[in-house]
């Protein structure tokens, strides 16, 4: 699925998953509760959301990205100039300490908290967009395996 927009920073955009036990709309109207859980607080679909499948994940930088590039440049040229191989692997290292991978990827199911993030609505789908650090933690999948 294409999405029409490009996630920028450190941010996440989410499809939220709703919980089963938020209370739902009947024909006629009236909300009933699933559990005796939603109807004695009150949850409603919207603040049940807690759940959800990554949809595009934004390119983390770390503050002083730009900062380390330039000064690596700068050790580099110094390496090349005194012939000093330590002087070179500085340079690479100081590169590998500012490079960020995203703790998420595209199709993983997180979990985060019911006040996260932006709603927003894309060709009439509710999506969340919330910063990375929003995430609370990845579901990983079970591997069917039960304890020895």
């Amino acid at each position: 699925m294409s999405l029409p927009l490009r996630v920028l920073g450190d941010r996440v955009l989410v499809k939220p998953d709703v919980l089963d036990n938020a209370p739902a709309q009947q024909e006629s109207g009236l909300y009933v509760a699933r559990s005796l859980a939603a109807a004695v607080t009150g949850s409603d679909e919207a603040d049940s959301i807690c759940r959800g499948t990554v949809m595009a994940v934004g390119t983390p930088r770390h503050p002083l990205y730009e900062e380390s590039l330039d000064l690596a440049k700068r050790v580099d040229w110094l390496a090349v100039e005194q012939a000093d191989s330590t002087l070179s692997d500085a340079a690479h290292l100081l590169r590998d300490l500012v490079r960020r991978e995203p703790a998420v990827s595209i199709g993983a199911d997180v979990l985060f908290s019911h006040d996260a993030g932006q709603d927003i609505t894309l060709d009439d789908d509710r999506y969340i967009l919330m910063e990375e650090k929003e995430v609370l933690a990845v579901v990983e999948p079970e591997t069917g395996s039960g304890p020895v």
